[in-house]
């Protein structure tokens, strides 16, 4: 054998021995990487509830980024806080990207017109975005019916009904887009300290109990306690009786619609347009009595609510509750943690928390919760990747997490959430669970609650009612001519389509 032979001999055995070894290194590893992902790590965690497979290997996403955008509320602040957990868990790197509502309507629209897949995980707000882009949201009927894949416990059924189909679906009950993730609805906030202290005081003057929440009380009695509470309470104490959200933004659409529907009105009655939802609308009701009725008590809502109402949105009227300058306004329940914040709101303890007002047909409470969906545009390992943490976001344990979460108090949208033995909880989480719990329980009954439509051309729709109005707190316009004004303006969209 010469030199040449032998040398090539020993390159072979060389790297018959590399191969070896690195093999025995991967199994190696494997073996130890398949003990770290040994779901008993999961005991103690917020994971260890999840419907995960039989040797579901918990890191198998490990390195991946998920940029998730979401609105910044909530919700959104205690996944912030929470998300150190499921990246020391998965290894996947989450990004919470909270913007102001506009800034997310935008950005997700831009991501979605050019396909980017920028946001993997998407905070889907129904009225906004599943009604225009459902197309561009990955459907997920077969993520949860995947063996392979974690499971949703009890979805569709364990989650709210008209929740589900408001938030999930889009013209028809069979393509899942988004799971129910927060459930944001409007009541009434108020100061009790306020009205403790003077109810006696206005029963005597006025003849019944202006406590908000009370049997019989109208957006008329509503606009007569503002202005008692104004013309009475020195302002040192209190500065207006009421505060609203008249800006021209989706806030006035919103401070609206709630008084809308207590008179019995709506901007279409097309079938299903206020719960799975239409590609557009047929049936124009503005014109009709109820709409009229609503829009001249709107105005008088407004007469008797702090001037800078025209210019505030849900945010401006919250600081201004918040910094104790409000006595009643109409806002998300969401903004509870916010009212109850003993180090920076100056109303923390005195707050009341009560359906709104009556008005001749029912008290309206406006919905608003949204869902997480997948970016069609995503890779299929983002997508699998989205769809472990959607599982784990909207999971009971998180749920509950985000209830007695000091920056939390958004309620469940999962049933089983309420199956809670209230005797063995901490006083914390009693506090926060019970403060506004049946404001917004009630809130939800169906006699109570509110649906806007949802239409795909609804963005048209609604700078249509946003800006007329506005025009007419603003300028105190006739409401005959604002109605026939809005009637004009959808007919032109309906036209055009």
């Amino acid at each position: 054998m010469n030199k040449k032979t032998l040398a090539i001999i020993l390159i072979v055995i060389g790297l018959l021995i590399t191969t070896f070894l690195a093999r025995y290194n991967n199994e190696d590893t494997k073996q130890n990487t398949q003990v770290k992902n040994d779901n008993n790590i999961l005991m103690g965690t917020n994971f260890e509830n999840l419907d995960l497979p039989e040797n579901y290997d918990i890191r198998q996403f490990e390195g991946i980024t998920l940029n998730f955008i979401v609105e910044n509320n909530l919700y959104a602040n205690v996944i912030l806080h929470e998300s150190e957990e499921f990246q020391d868990i998965t290894g996947i790197n989450i990004k919470v990207k909270a913007v102001d509502f506009d800034t997310l309507v935008q950005k997700v629209n831009l991501d979605f017109i050019a396909k980017d897949g920028k946001y993997q995980l998407i905070y889907v707000d129904p009225y906004q975005t599943l009604n225009r882009f459902y197309n561009y949201l990955e459907v997920l009927n077969s993520y949860n019916t995947n063996p392979d894949y974690p499971h949703i416990i009890g979805y569709t059924d364990d989650f709210l009904e008209y929740q589900t189909r408001v938030i999930s679906y889009f013209e028809e009950d069979t393509h899942l887009y988004t799971v129910p993730f927060d459930s944001t609805t409007m009541i009434l906030y108020y100061r009790k300290d306020i009205f403790d202290a003077y109810k006696d005081r206005f029963i005597e003057e006025k003849g019944y109990d202006p406590t908000p929440g009370t049997k019989g009380f109208t957006w008329e009695k509503y606009i007569e306690v503002s202005k008692w509470i104004d013309e009475n309470v020195p302002d040192e104490e209190i500065k207006y009786g009421s505060g609203h959200m008249a800006q021209k933004h989706n806030s006035i659409f919103c401070d609206f619609s709630n008084v809308l529907a207590s008179y019995g009105g709506d901007y279409f009655f097309d079938e299903n347009i206020n719960t799975l939802g239409l590609k557009s609308f047929k049936n124009i009701n503005v014109k009709d009595k109820e709409f009229l009725k609503a829009l001249d008590v709107y105005k008088e809502i407004l007469k008797a609510a702090a001037p800078e109402s025209v210019e505030w949105n849900w945010t401006d009227s919250a600081n201004a509750f918040r910094n104790g300058e409000i006595a009643m306004m109409p806002n998300w329940d969401e903004n509870y943690t916010y009212m109850e914040d003993e180090l920076h709101s100056k109303v923390a303890g005195k707050v009341g928390y009560s359906i709104l007002p009556n008005g001749d047909e029912r008290s309206a409470n406006i919905f608003g919760g949204s869902g997480i969906g997948i970016n069609k545009y995503a890779s299929d390992i983002e997508k699998q990747a989205s769809w472990l943490f959607i599982t784990w976001a909207t999971s009971k344990d998180m749920q509950l997490k985000v209830l007695e979460h000091p920056e939390g108090g958004s309620l469940p949208t999962r049933k089983s959430a309420y199956d809670i033995n209230t005797e063995t909880v901490d006083i914390q989480f009693e506090d926060n669970f019970i403060k506004h719990k049946s404001a917004v329980l009630d809130a939800w009954k169906p006699e109570n609650l509110y649906l806007r439509p949802k239409i795909s051309n609804f963005y048209d729709v609604e700078q249509v009612i946003i800006s007329n109005l506005h025009d007419m707190i603003k300028f105190d316009l006739d409401s005959k001519e604002v109605s026939d004004k809005i009637y004009e303006e959808l007919r032109q969209i309906r036209l055009q389509e």
